[in-house]
């Protein structure tokens, strides 16, 4: 069998296609989300529709893939203590299947660098505007909310117990 570099030609392309105008405009987009915030809680959902969709999705397939059961994603904006949550997955779990499907939006990061670097360049400028829109909406859902690190932080502390027990025997022996 003769050794190909083809799982890597996607990062070779995307060296090779971003340009650091792309970036800018990328950044600058994840700007104007962020700061459609103030302009109103309706705008900014509509602004953030797309990154939200993908974000409540990742939660749902990890779930479903999972077996935790997990309702269908809403998407209707709801008033809470903190201010607006603009979408939701309820799912059954207990703490060791909570974090991958709290932390599911992370994989919404390499799906925007595909994106990028697949469709963003050489696109006619409208076409180019709407694909840097969607870019700047995958990386802004892929962080995850406050709610997610909630559900994640026991498992991640039982990680990092684990983490630190492994190294501290490593190092005993």
């Amino acid at each position: 069998m003769e050794f190909t570099s083809a799982p890597y030609e996607w990062v070779e392309r995307l060296t090779t296609t971003l340009t650091v105008a792309d970036i800018a405009f990328v950044t600058g987009a994840m700007l104007l989300i962020h700061a459609c915030r103030h302009a109103g809680m309706w705008v900014y959902a509509l602004i953030a529709l797309p990154g939200t969709l993908a974000h409540e999705l990742a939660h749902f397939a990890v779930a479903f893939v999972l077996g935790a059961r997990p309702a269908f994603p809403s998407l209707v904006p709801v008033r809470t203590d903190r201010g607006w949550r603009l979408g939701s997955v309820a799912f059954r779990v207990g703490h060791a299947r909570a974090l991958p499907i709290a932390l599911a939006p992370l994989l919404l990061a390499p799906l925007a660098l595909w994106w990028a670097g697949a469709l963003l360049h050489g696109s006619p400028w409208p076409l180019r505007a709407l694909h840097i829109w969607i870019v700047a909406a995958l990386v802004t859902a892929s962080l995850p909310s406050r709610t997610d690190l909630k559900l994640a932080l026991p498992a991640l502390a039982v990680l990092a117990v684990l983490g630190i027990a492994v190294a501290l025997a490593w190092w005993l022996l």
